[in-house]
């Protein structure tokens, strides 16, 4: 078989690893998490401009990128006004240090990262169900569950990519830079009354360097430092080997389901392969969880309790029944 069709055919044989998503025993608001995921079969997709670490969607910001945003921009009061301007009282701003310019490169990547929050939303899963760091953050200190997806089952979201998007542990930031011309004051993107963009894909604009590149190139740049973006994260998050499904909310929007203002993604019965209870959840949500599972209202998936390893520093699942479960919880435990 060839083409996309043979592609699908020869993909849906493959038995793909689990992905694995952490979850804690509750929100900020109280709302316990693991049964409404569980009850409903649905996870929340994230705001790019949500994501736990400050660091992430934004871009590399340099003296380069700076001065062309200040030159731009006193260059167009005085050409457009006839007026002396700066941002600086008495002085320009060009050759100010970005380091030295507090907050100034965030007040004009927030276009970036508002960008992002405008056209995507990421979901976001692990290959490692037993990073002791993971299960200490994501899940309340061993509170909450951990479930094990299988993302090639039939009738799961998969977004941009069918078999998600592996992310990049960095620590060079300049990987993730946007051209010159991105910080052009005023804009060099044209508009009509829609707001869509009208320039000439071949009208010459500034990339970096003095390189002129044509404004296709230029929004290719953007394209790709948006996956960039949505993609890499510092390296000290190595451990946990991130994979992303990435949803564009007009391409994906019969794939997301809103929600009180979030967007939401379907699991399959079929493809919720694991439960892994944390040792410290407590038995409501273990009754919940075996309840599900004895009504057949979550498929069939594996059900284990978990410990601290003996001898290593990771998370010991145990696979077990519905039953032995719940008496580990009420009974065996307790009196551990």
């Amino acid at each position: 078989m060839e083409g996309e069709d043979g592609k699908t055919f020869w993909r849906s044989l493959i038995i793909m690893p689990l992905l694995y998503k952490y979850i804690p025993p509750k929100t900020e608001d109280g709302t316990r998490l693991p049964e409404l995921i569980l009850q409903t079969l649905r996870v929340s997709a994230t705001d790019p401009r949500r994501f736990n670490d400050p660091f992430e969607v934004r871009p590399w910001f340099d003296q380069e990128r700076q001065d062309h945003f200040v030159k731009s921009h006193e260059s167009f009061y005085e050409t457009t006004l006839g007026i002396k301007h700066s941002l600086m009282q008495g002085r320009s701003m060009v050759g100010i240090r970005p380091e030295d310019a507090v907050g100034f490169g965030e007040r004009l990547n927030k276009r970036f990262t508002d960008e992002l929050g405008e056209k995507f939303r990421v979901l976001c899963f692990s290959r490692n169900p037993k990073s002791i760091l993971m299960w200490s953050h994501y899940t309340r200190t061993h509170a909450g569950i951990v479930i094990g997806i299988e993302t090639s089952v039939t009738g799961f979201p998969q977004g941009l990519k069918p078999d998600g998007f592996e992310v990049r542990y960095d620590a060079d930031r300049s990987k993730i830079r946007l051209p010159l011309a991105y910080y052009q004051s005023p804009s060099v993107e044209s508009y009509d009354l829609r707001r869509n963009i009208v320039n000439h894909p071949d009208e010459p604009v500034i990339s970096g360097g003095g390189l002129i590149i044509p404004f296709r190139e230029y929004r290719r740049q953007i394209e790709k430092a948006r996956m960039k973006a949505l993609t890499t994260k510092a390296q000290d998050w190595h451990y946990e080997k991130e994979v992303r499904f990435i949803y564009d909310l007009l391409q994906h929007s019969s794939q997301l389901i809103i929600e009180k203002g979030r967007h939401l993604v379907s699991i399959p019965p079929d493809s919720l392969r694991e439960i892994i209870v944390g040792f410290r959840a407590d038995v409501k949500l273990v009754r919940e969880i075996v309840y599900l599972y004895r009504d057949g209202k979550i498929g069939k998936p594996k059900l284990f309790f978990s410990e601290c390893h003996p001898n290593l520093y990771e998370v010991q699942p145990h696979e077990t029944n519905d039953r032995y479960l719940f008496d580990y919880f009420q009974i065996v435990l307790p009196n551990m």
